[in-house]
């Protein structure tokens, strides 16, 4: 027996709406509600968990397992939405945050993504509620150098991202002077980074730092010799992302590394045994921007 869900309450009835719940929020509730039972799930709506003193906008249960439904219209902070969505999982709930018509008004910022996406079925994802499809849907979050949002299969410029990084050197970017500096002592140069590092298939998202910082900075960890996969996530972790809410930190870089290591190996540029990585062999630095640019002719 499934569990009423009141969409057939009015809105003016409504006492949510009288404790200064918007129309636009309270439809959504009862339209995802129904969303759900049609999936077969048992819903409540508002259900009180003291355990945690949290109060989500819905609880899906199918079968043994039970999800977290929280609606989202107005503003949030990363550091509430982490917060709530801990709670939710210390009760064993998977918890989605689906984003109302209020955020897919105006362009998503990287840090807005941030805040919600989590991690399904192996991927960064974020779920919309489309009330004229009547259906929740879920974006991946992927990016490339200079692309802040792509799809998957999108591939990257190598001589936009070169013409790019060389700009970043002229223009004595922070970032650029910060990694010049540590790569002037080993007689290298930044623009002359191996062709390696520039990544030129799509990445999950969630990183604030470059595309190419990442690759980097694990391979240059790589080139002192084997290292775990921990120790190359402790690397990506040191490195500059965004502030997440519904998703661990770890879960995401890890994400991330898997993926560059997959890519390497698929490459021949490295081989993993167990969880020990190593470079087959060093990769080709370029003494500066025209010889790096030959290569590609």
């Amino acid at each position: 027996m499934k569990t009423p869900h009141f969409s057939h309450v009015t809105l003016r009835d409504c006492q949510s709406l009288a404790e200064g719940e918007s129309s636009e929020h309270l439809l959504g509730k009862l339209q995802l509600a129904d969303f759900f039972e049609n999936l077969g799930g048992v819903v409540e709506m508002e259900v009180w968990l003291p355990e945690i003193k949290q109060r989500p906008d819905l609880v899906v249960s199918f079968d043994n397992v039970k999800i977290a439904v929280e609606f989202q219209c107005a503003p949030i902070t990363a550091q509430r939405v982490s917060e709530r969505t801990r709670g939710f999982e210390t009760l064993g709930m998977d918890v989605v945050w689906a984003l109302g018509p209020t955020y897919q008004r105006k362009k998503l910022q990287q840090a807005t993504w941030a805040k919600f996406a989590r991690m399904r079925d192996g991927r960064l994802q974020v779920a919309f509620w489309r009330p004229k499809k009547q259906r929740v849907e879920w974006q991946e979050w992927w990016r490339l150098d200079c692309r802040n949002r792509v799809r998957e299969q999108d591939a990257g410029d190598p001589y936009r991202q070169l013409l790019k990084l060389q700009q970043l050197v002229t223009q004595r970017s922070e970032v650029s002077r910060r990694w010049q500096k540590q790569l002037y002592r080993q007689g290298r140069s930044l623009v002359g980074m191996p062709w390696i590092c520039h990544r030129l298939q799509a990445m999950p998202g969630g990183a604030r730092a470059s595309q190419w910082e990442l690759s980097l900075g694990v391979l240059l960890a790589l080139e002192k010799g084997p290292k775990t996969v921990g120790q190359l996530q402790a690397v990506l972790m040191k490195c500059a992302w965004f502030k997440f809410g519904a998703t661990e930190k770890p879960a995401i870089v890890g994400l991330w590394l898997s993926r560059l290591i997959a890519e390497w190996q698929a490459e021949g540029v490295i081989t993993q045994d167990d969880n020990r990585v190593w470079l087959n062999q060093m990769a080709d630095w370029y003494a500066d921007y025209q010889h790096k640019l030959s290569v590609l002719d």
